[in-house]
């Protein structure tokens, strides 16, 4: 035997008018499958209605956010008002500078050192620059770079641990839920079962 096509849905939802919630009524009284299908259908709906209201996020954190935020420095040298001024006050300053500083005489061409010629020391000073600089440079980077290494361990070490109690929270309520999900499907058989249902 087919059933008639009702609206379960609306019915659940208490949104059909009264005749033909009366239909449905009186075929429920006599199908037993149609009436395991509303009774799964009140079921969603009384989880559905237990679930908390949250707000919907307006934006999606990323992992990486609170990592890369820029630093002040780096704002200022974003702005350009901040620039343009900066720029204003370094003129500002070279000029004044060079004003009221007195001119001092070139001086005069170094001698020979011991016999050697002007292009010979030239070459030996390139020489030794080319070795002591890139000691210098990686010196200064690693100085430069330290804090900000350390400062974004740190960092990392912090948001993680947050995310790792927000996930252990998470889980807890999931748990909580599904534990609760599970008396009301035992519930539900049980009363099946003394109302001779399979």
């Amino acid at each position: 035997m087919t059933c008639p096509e009702f609206d379960y849905k609306g019915f659940v939802l208490e949104e059909l008018p009264a005749a033909e919630r009366r239909q449905v009524e009186e075929h429920l009284a006599g199908c037993e499958e149609c009436l395991q299908e509303v009774e799964g259908l009140r079921l969603t709906l009384t989880a559905l209605k237990r679930l908390p209201a949250r707000e919907i996020p307006r934006r999606i954190a990323f992992v990486s956010d609170p990592v890369f935020e820029p630093t002040w420095w780096q704002r200022f040298w974003s702005s350009a008002p901040r620039l343009g001024f900066a720029s204003a006050v370094m003129l500002s300053l070279a000029l004044l500078v060079h004003a009221f500083v007195p001119r001092q005489a070139a001086p005069a061409p170094a001698p020979a050192v011991a016999g050697l010629s002007q292009q010979q020391i030239e070459a030996q000073i390139q020489a030794e620059v080319a070795r002591r600089l890139p000691e210098a440079v990686d010196a200064q980077v690693q100085t430069q770079l330290k804090p900000a290494m350390t400062e974004m361990a740190a960092r990392l070490q912090t948001f993680e641990k947050r995310v790792d109690q927000q996930r252990n929270a998470d889980l807890r309520d999931v748990s909580a839920a599904f534990d609760g999900l599970q008396k009301r499907v035992n519930n539900i058989y049980l009363s099946a079962a003394r109302m001779g249902g399979d």
